[in-house]
């Protein structure tokens, strides 16, 4: 059944009258009785008293807009509600961040969000990368940004930043020489005990990978999946661990750790939005992507962060 057909009916009917009717519909008086016709065709029975006076319904006629016209309402109330979402979007979209990126974004980013859009509803959940990526195949989280994930059949993943990465130490496990130098080769490194993540987290595997490529076992005293207590480890002086530098730099700047830049090779680890390609993505969660992007851009532009960490892609 045509709905164009059931609307020029309604507007009959309502003005009682197919003249009055085709003037408001801007459509010729012989065109709306023909397509009236053809509705009452389909039905099988008169839906229209006509005489001299105008037109009215008759029982056929009011049984059936009795029941399409609630019909009509529902369809006209799905478009406005969906246009009124194409202005101001809705919905609840999950990010999973590592610890580091939580730590430099997620209030700024849940306060974007919340300030531009305030009818979606930003939740955040933290974790390694390999959980992470486990939550995303799972469809517990939307988007997830990742350490040095890669593409796969069920995965895309685009490039935000990368992050130089550093040896964090106790300042009193160091010479005075030493916390002065703002590198550190990455041969150092051979003989220092560690903290770090397990090979779930993308960080561990770059770092396990320069390892292999120099032939230098490293010396993981600890196994840590969390961040904070890996810096509280550090801070104790049981051991030194790597991260990224923008991860610690309230505790640099506050004299609790040292950081210095590993080179020879320079180590970054890059972090990597990744999606589901199974899942399309709502308006609501290009949203967030975008103030993401936007978020981390400001703050590669700016110090302290410029010094260690840059954006990549578009």
């Amino acid at each position: 059944m045509d709905l164009r057909k059931i609307e020029n009916l309604i507007h009959v009917a309502d003005q009682g009258s197919f003249s009055k009717a085709a003037s408001v519909l801007g459509i010729a008086q012989s065109a709306l009785g023909r397509q009236v016709r053809k509705l009452e065709d389909e039905c099988g029975c008169a839906l229209l008293y006509r005489n001299g006076r105008g037109v009215s319904l008759t029982p056929d006629g009011e049984k059936l807009l009795d029941r399409l016209r609630p019909l009509l309402r529902q369809m006209d109330h799905v478009v406005t509600e969906f246009h009124n979402d194409q202005k101001s979007p809705s919905g609840q979209v999950t990010l999973g961040l590592t610890p580091t990126l939580s730590h430099m974004v997620g209030t700024r980013l849940v306060a974007e969000v919340w300030k531009r859009h305030p009818r979606i509803q930003l939740n955040i959940i933290t974790g390694y990368s390999g959980y992470v990526l486990e939550w995303l195949t799972n469809a517990r989280v939307d988007i997830a940004v990742l350490h040095d994930a890669r593409r796969s059949q069920h995965i895309a993943v685009d490039p935000l930043a990368e992050l130089d990465l550093a040896l964090v130490s106790p300042p009193q496990s160091l010479s005075p020489a030493a916390r002065a130098m703002p590198t550190i080769a990455f041969a150092q490194l051979r003989d220092l005990a560690l903290v770090l993540p397990t090979r779930n987290h993308g960080l561990r595997r770059t770092l396990e990978h320069a390892a292999t490529q120099a032939d230098m076992p490293l010396n993981v005293t600890f196994e840590i999946d969390a961040l904070e207590l890996m810096k509280e480890i550090v801070v104790e002086g049981l051991a030194h661990t790597v991260l990224g530098l923008p991860a610690v730099i309230k505790e640099v700047a506050s004299g609790q750790l040292i950081a210095r830049r590993i080179v020879d090779p320079g180590l970054s680890t890059r972090l990597m939005l990744a999606t589901a390609s199974s899942r399309p993505l709502t308006q609501a969660v290009k949203i967030v992507q975008g103030i993401l992007r936007e978020v981390l851009g400001e703050m590669t532009a700016t110090e302290p962060y410029r010094a260690g960490m840059r954006m990549v892609g578009d």
